[in-house]
């Protein structure tokens, strides 16, 4: 085998494992924030509340998915991205740009990054 040849073939997996870990570093942070809010208790449950929930379960199950199949689960993060960045500009306040691009960028980039894996690992056929 050749040198390139080696070197391609390693790429697919250090991407892999990058989104990997993006993607747990994310889920773990959005869990802590709304294990944190929900045992607090001081603001009563909201349709808001609930749609982050819903966002936040999606795209923890998006991350679970991407691990064994990459191009669904890279489908289903870009999905969730582009659902947390809506709710985001609806629901923030002040500095939409900025609140869009915190709730749905690191998905977004972690979806992107799976799909791209996925992309490589097919086309040199590893």
């Amino acid at each position: 085998m050749s040198k390139s040849n080696d070197i391609e073939g390693r790429t697919p997996n250090r991407i892999r494992w990058i989104a990997r870990g993006a993607g747990l570093l994310i889920t773990a942070l959005w869990l802590l924030m709304v294990t944190g809010y929900a045992a607090d208790g001081s603001e009563p449950w909201t349709w808001e509340s609930t749609v982050i929930m819903v966002l936040i379960i999606a795209s923890t199950l998006g991350v679970i998915t991407a691990w064994w199949r990459e191009w669904m689960g890279g489908v289903v993060l870009v999905v969730c991205a582009i659902a947390h960045s809506t709710f985001a500009c609806f629901a923030a306040g002040h500095n939409h740009a900025f609140a869009m691009l915190i709730s749905g960028g690191p998905y977004l980039l972690t979806g992107i990054l799976f799909l791209w894996s996925w992309r490589k690992s097919r086309s040199i056929g590893v």
